[in-house]
């Protein structure tokens, strides 16, 4: 389990006093947010409400002036008359004909006094059911236009009292306007009774919807971003807000051809995110909606809490001053306290050597448990030398044990050897032999220091396999290829010699001669090596096992086995290693590919251990790899 990071007194008082001032701030602008939002929004609403309301007042009052227009061209008897003399013209009568020309003149001007000096539509058209058409305003005319031709003359036909209202586009007008909004126009269309109410004409009244465009841009204060939406009784959009293409979208929804409910506004919520306030007028049969954001509604609430911002930061940062000086003027005995405890514990030596100063923090409590923690301190240190006398004294125990195990071992396979030498009449190599074994027992019983210079021990190993060389001969060849730097390190006494002894041993009673011993060392930065590779059998899986489990043994114990003479081999040598190495030393034992055994030993460059110039390093490698 990991432990969580402990924190300081210092630091513990001034998040204490941070969180409980984030909090209140929370707390306060939650009841805000909560309180307030509910009146902004129903204001909010109110406001759009009465503005579509308005909206469809002003579209009201532009179809309700250009129908007076047309009333009064419908209603006055001077124009029936006239255009009854434009009906009745001959069909061979040209167009310069005097009287014709008179008729239509009187017919114009008559049109254009009802038109009058204000002007409240851009233009009059009259056509005759036959063919012909006079019209009156931005476009002067007498044509010959049908007004079966107009798209607009089937619905008119198909009204039920005898109007249609409608938004379009005149190409007849188009050159009068620079602009879009001037070329689109809102048109009543009537047919045109005679006295006995038998249909002779089309009257069509035209006025540009920039009159209602700026009426309703008056509208929107810019409070909630409206965009403003108007709908024929058909459904089809008549104006709409500049650069949305929602307008199907919320006519699809708004729009209601078959049961319309007239002169209500009515909150309609689109997809969680668009209110859309809808109005239908009972005069027009027009759809006016108003649509707007939620982010548009709360947008106050936004303001509010980045004005706030700032000032909510100022309050943390005084605060947190206000903290750091509250808890510094706290926790300084504290934080005595602490720096000359914390001394103590940077490294082992400090720990046993160091004491704790005396401290006055002036706080009757804080100066006894200091107290307190000088004695058990020194108490502690007393108890920790006497643990470390016992065990550096255990531990040269343990080695001068595993040290003084090679005498009768060696002795024993040595005499072995002999023995086996003088059966077959070997008396020359015999006593070459017992020469080199001479030599061998003053270098194991020269002294009880557990390490050596390599060179030493490379001189015994050498011995050791020219003995064996007596005996077998020319089936036994060896190698030893040792770099001069490496002379002067210090490695625990006869370890090549064992290792060796060991290849001989599995090699020479598992594989046919001759049996090749092959000894190496090399530098590697801040390490060195000495392998040791034969051409036996190797090592077996269950023995590569047993040896890696004593070794995770002894790492995971910290405990030195108890070894007979027939179980020293591999693993006294990495006792000794791990003991005198300090855990910075290299030990693997593994399988060449091409077969046999190599085992290597090695470690870290040492000033105090080794005469070498290297420096020693902090960290070592990992045992048994």
């Amino acid at each position: 389990m990991i432990g969580r990071r402990k924190k300081s007194v210092r630091n513990t008082l001034q998040y204490v006093f941070f969180l409980l001032i984030t909090v209140i701030f929370l707390v306060y602008i939650s009841y805000f947010i909560v309180s307030e939002s509910r009146k902004i929004k129903t204001q909010a609403f109110e406001t759009v409400s009465r503005d579509v309301q308005t909206a469809s007042a002003f579209t009201d009052e532009e179809i309700r002036s250009v129908n007076t227009v047309m009333q009064n061209v419908a209603y006055s008897n001077l124009v029936k008359e006239h255009f009854l003399v434009y009906l009745n013209r001959p069909a061979s009568t040209g167009d310069g004909n005097y009287s014709e020309m008179q008729n239509i003149k009187v017919l114009t001007d008559l049109l254009t006094a009802i038109m009058g000096p204000s002007r409240p539509v851009d233009q009059i058209y009259l056509y005759s059911l036959d063919g012909g058409c006079v019209g009156v305003g931005l476009d002067n005319s007498n044509t010959g236009d049908n007004v079966a031709d107009k798209t607009w003359y089937e619905d008119l036909t198909n009204s039920d009292n005898n109007r249609l209202v409608f938004c379009d586009t005149d190409d007849r007008l188009d050159k009068f306007y620079t602009y879009k909004e001037g070329s689109q126009f809102l048109t009543v269309a009537s047919v045109y009774l005679s006295n006995y109410y038998k249909p002779q004409g089309v009257i069509e009244v035209k006025h540009s919807l920039s009159a209602l465009i700026s009426k309703l841009n008056k509208i929107d204060t810019g409070a909630y971003n409206e965009r403003i939406y108007i709908y024929d009784q058909t459904g089809k959009s008549i104006y709409g807000f500049a650069g949305d293409d929602k307008a199907e979208e919320y006519a699809a929804v708004a729009v209601d051809t078959k049961q319309p409910v007239y002169d209500e506004s009515r909150h309609i919520s689109y997809d969680g995110k668009t209110h859309l306030f809808v109005t239908t007028s009972s005069y027009s049969g027009f759809t006016t909606v108003i649509a707007i954001d939620n982010s548009d509604v709360y947008r106050s609430i936004y303001d509010f809490i980045k004005a706030n911002l700032l000032i909510f930061f100022g309050f943390v940062i005084l605060i947190l001053l206000l903290s750091y000086v509250v808890s510094r003027i706290i926790t300084i005995p504290v934080m005595k306290m602490y720096t000359s405890i914390a001394s103590l514990h940077t490294d082992e030596e400090s720990m046993l050597t160091g004491a704790l100063e005396k401290i006055d923090t002036n706080i009757v409590e804080l100066d006894t448990l200091y107290s307190a923690v000088m004695d058990m301190h020194d108490r502690a240190k007393a108890s920790m030398n006497r643990e470390i006398v016992l065990n550096n004294q255990r531990l040269q125990s343990q080695i001068l044990a595993l040290q003084s195990q090679m005498n009768p071992h060696f002795l024993y396979n040595s005499l072995a050897t002999i023995s086996a030498m003088a059966d077959e009449g070997m008396n020359a190599e015999v006593t070459r032999m017992c020469q080199t074994i001479s030599r061998i027992l003053r270098y194991i019983s020269s002294d009880k220091e557990p390490l050596v210079p390599l060179s030493e021990d490379v001189s015994h190993a050498r011995d050791y396999l020219e003995c064996m060389k007596m005996r077998y001969e020319d089936d036994l060849i060896y190698s030893i290829d040792i770099p001069e730097e490496m002379n002067d390190i210090r490695i625990p006494k006869l370890c090549l010699q064992l290792i060796a002894e060991n290849s001989i041993k599995y090699a020479t009673k598992n594989v046919r001669p001759p049996w090749r011993i092959n000894i190496n060392g090399r530098k590697t930065g801040i390490y060195w090596e000495i392998t040791v590779k034969d051409n036996g059998p190797g090592f077996l899986e269950e023995d590569l096992k047993e040896i890696n489990d004593k070794i995770d043994y002894v790492n995971r114990t910290d405990m030195l086995p108890g070894l007979e003479i027939n179980g020293m081999g591999l693993m006294n040598i990495y006792i000794r290693f791990k003991t005198l190495y300090h855990g910075k030393h290299i030990f693997r034992v593994s399988n060449c590919a091409e077969g046999g055994a190599l085992v290597t030993i090695g470690g870290e460059f040492d000033l105090d251990r080794d005469t070498g110039t290297e420096k020693e390093s902090e960290s070592g490698s990992d045992a048994g790899e």
